[in-house]
């Protein structure tokens, strides 16, 4: 990859969670939700973020955006400079100013998993894709009124909508209506946290197919948030693979998988559905719950669960390398298992 062509690169960052007891609130403990995350997005790149419920996906999205305050690390993220568009440079969001904390927020947005809560329900579908623009102080109100109006017939929505309110609207066009506003200030960046699994499969398809055509409209960048390897598999150009709070594998989208080389990489694409009546799934089940993030297992966080491990693995932590071209790994025999990929329906 070409370092000119890096729009983020994120490195050790980790997010802790204090946990306190007790009158006078003692932390006792603390919670590692994001625990030394490594990665970098390429301008108009997709890279999927795959794992588990409780891995730490969207706690890393917030993150990166500072939704969430870091608690160690670099987010270096190459943004606007001034109020004038052509001055950029690389920026760490974690020791960002406030006041450029709120330039940053023009270049990086995000889309919410819920299109119920995500939405005021007191605001008019207008005003709520419009306040972007507002809080930003950009443009005046007729301008904005007239770029809200192209913003939903983008993501296919009527310009008669921009007067009516969330309640009036269905699943799909409540997530329609969180992307216009992510788009209003035409970021570079787009955190998509889990977009489509609230949504009905027929809807989701929909949402995907729209989220690909913006990118090439608006040269956008995502980091795609979920859980559902089909859907990342069909939008992003890499994927990473997260569990307990690290990134465990990866790699180009094909080359993952086709090629997976970590254990739980190929677990969760056993529990891919095929689309093939005469397919028999060797479905790999994994035994236990995923530990808890307040006290994980020795070594190799994912050796209690592993069917391959060994001593080693539960003895020393294995290091995140690279086993072939932009391939990386975090398993102590990746160069010697000869694992199952995700079959192709």
């Amino acid at each position: 990859m070409n370092a000119d062509d890096t729009l983020l690169d994120v490195r050790r960052l980790r997010k802790y969670f204090p946990v306190r007891k007790g009158a006078l609130q003692r932390r006792v403990a603390q919670i590692k939700a994001v625990d030394g995350v490594d990665l970098t997005i390429q301008y108009r790149e997709t890279l999927g973020l795959v794992g588990e419920s409780g891995c730490g996906k969207t706690t890393t999205g917030r993150t990166i955006l500072r939704l969430i305050e870091p608690t160690e690390g670099s987010i270096l993220f190459r943004g606007r400079t001034s109020d004038r568009d052509d001055g950029e440079a690389m920026i760490d969001v974690a020791t960002a100013t406030p006041a450029q904390v709120k330039l940053l927020r023009r270049d990086m947005q995000i889309i919410f998993q819920d299109p119920y809560s995500s939405l005021n329900p007191r605001m008019t579908i207008g005003e709520i894709a419009g306040e972007p623009l507002k809080i930003q102080g950009l443009m005046t109100r007729s301008e904005r009124e007239a770029l809200v109006l192209d913003l939903l017939r983008a993501v296919g929505l009527s310009p008669d909508h921009a007067r009516r309110y969330p309640h009036e609207f269905s699943g799909g066009q409540r997530q329609r209506i969180g992307i216009a506003r992510a788009l209003a200030l035409r970021p570079q960046l787009v955190v998509a946290d889990e977009p489509v699994s609230a949504l009905d499969v027929s809807i989701q398809a929909q949402v995907i197919n729209l989220l690909q055509d913006l990118q090439e409209q608006f040269g956008l960048t995502y980091l795609f948030i979920a859980h559902d390897l089909s859907v990342v598999k069909h939008i992003s150009n890499r994927v990473a693979v997260m569990y307990l709070g690290k990134i465990v594998e990866l790699a180009a989208t094909a080359e993952l998988f086709g090629n997976p080389k970590h254990p739980y990489s190929e677990a969760l694409m056993s529990a891919v559905p095929v689309a093939d009546p005469d397919f028999k799934a060797q479905r790999i089940l994994l035994q236990g719950d995923m530990p808890s993030p307040m006290n994980p297992p020795t070594g190799c966080h994912f050796h209690p669960r592993c069917r391959y491990a060994q001593d080693i693995c539960r003895a020393e932590a294995p290091v995140y390398r690279a086993v072939g071209d932009s391939h990386f790994v975090s398993c102590h025999r990746a160069d010697e298992l000869s694992l199952r990929g995700l079959r192709s329906s």
